[in-house]
């Protein structure tokens, strides 16, 4: 925890507090610091879209807390792996001494900063974030757990619950957060597309596809890749992501890849492989243009390169291309082609073959007009609009022709509209 900036600032603030002369120079730096230390603190509470549990330094100081990878949280994360006496050892004595740090009140920082310097400081005690949002797995797990460590008068009693909570959600970022981006390095997405499956309206066959071979990764057995393709807005994307909501409390998660970072993989794997969650790596509307050699990289990955695929690990993509690499006339004649190549049509095999590396692949096909007005008629039910059957059914068939035609994605455009007229 010493290694985060606001904790560093603290530490640095009590430096000066008892390790300077209170000279005018140890003041101004006195002053500075805690100004530096409150900005930081109440704006993390401030703009926080959780509750604040405590003032702003101590909530601050659980979020960092809960969030900090050591080598107890990541034991705990395998459950039934147990703790050594050193480590329990070592464990009661780390949160004794935490426990001590969060007891360092909003009352006594500006007491010691006033003590150092008579300017006025103001006090971080009461904050109010943006919002108070409990609805995320994550988020409410955290919530009662900053609540249990705040009321408990001695947190070394904590350990089995701690434990409890690291084996449930994991660690370290995983703990915090359901869905990732690859950017070179994990990023944690604060607010995922909250679609849950059960708002999916349609393919019912296609998505219990997915969510049996997503039920076998979870289960720890060796997953399918997936690959799901068809016509937009067919809710390809939206299966996808609605699978952290239903399976996450399970130990799903779900890291976005973009097509640039297919090479990374190695290094992705390397990352996850030795984790208890279990991870979908996510590539969405996959496709390759003609002269794009980066497909070569997927198929290494689906096929199974140095850096093997673990069990833990499954590949799901979306696409509007059945072959995924859109191929010219060219692409099919015998003779040589302007690089010299004697064979082409054995290239042409290769980049064909591509979607043929994934264990399943799941279809979506735009509706018909009866399967697009079911669509209309159950969101709109879902939304609680209550109109003339009839008049919603011709309402929504003149919206699909003046938009972007039949497809689950435009009936939810129609009715978020018509929902819109009715406020």
């Amino acid at each position: 925890m010493l290694e985060d900036e606001t904790i560093g600032l603290a530490r640095q603030l009590c430096q000066v507090l008892y390790g300077l002369p209170r000279c005018e120079a140890g003041k101004a730096s006195a002053q500075s610091l805690y100004w530096n230390l409150f900005e930081r603190l109440v704006g993390y509470s401030e703009l926080s879209r959780s509750p604040v549990v405590g003032d702003a330094w101590q909530n601050y100081f659980l979020d960092r807390m809960l969030s900090v990878e050591t080598s107890f949280s990541k034991k705990a994360q395998y459950g039934d792996a147990g703790l050594g006496a050193a480590m329990r050892e070592g464990l009661a004595l780390e949160l004794a001494n935490l426990q001590t740090l969060f007891r360092l009140s909003a009352d006594w920082w500006q007491a010691q900063a006033q003590a150092a310097c008579p300017c006025p400081a103001p006090v971080w005690k009461e904050v109010r974030p943006l919002a108070e949002e409990t609805d995320s797995l994550l988020q409410k797990a955290r919530w009662e757990m900053k609540k249990a460590f705040a009321c408990c008068s001695d947190w070394r009693e904590m350990a089995p619950e701690l434990a409890r909570y690291h084996h449930r959600f994991g660690s370290g970022c995983f703990a915090q957060f359901l869905a990732f981006r690859w950017e070179g390095q994990l990023t944690g997405v604060t607010r995922p597309d909250p679609i849950r499956l059960e708002e999916l309206v349609g393919y019912g066959r296609q998505r219990a596809e997915v969510i049996e071979n997503t039920e076998r990764l979870l289960a720890g057995y060796r997953a399918n890749n997936v690959l799901l393709y068809g016509d937009r807005g067919t809710g390809k994307s939206s299966t996808v992501k609605a699978l952290i909501h239903r399976f996450g409390d399970q130990g799903l998660r779900l890291l976005e890849v973009p097509k640039s970072r297919l090479a990374d993989f190695p290094v992705i794997v390397d990352m996850l492989k030795e984790r208890p969650q279990k991870f979908i790596l996510f590539i969405d509307d996959l496709s390759f243009e003609e002269g794009e050699d980066s497909y070569k990289e997927l198929k290494a990955v689906l096929e199974g390169g140095i850096a093997v695929r673990p069990d833990n690990v499954a590949i799901y993509a979306t696409s509007n291309r059945r072959h995924l690499i859109r191929e010219v006339v060219a692409d099919r004649q015998p003779h040589c082609t302007d690089d010299g190549e004697l064979r082409p049509g054995d290239t042409y095999q290769e980049k064909m073959s591509l979607a043929d590396r994934f264990g399943i692949t799941v279809t979506f096909l735009a509706p018909g007009q009866e399967a697009y007005l079911e669509i209309v008629e159950t969101l709109a039910r879902q939304q609680g609009i209550e109109m003339d059957s009839e008049e919603l059914r011709r309402l929504a068939l003149r919206w699909e022709m003046r938009h972007n035609g039949r497809s689950g994605r435009t009936a939810r455009q129609f009715i978020d509209s018509l929902a819109q007229e009715k406020k």
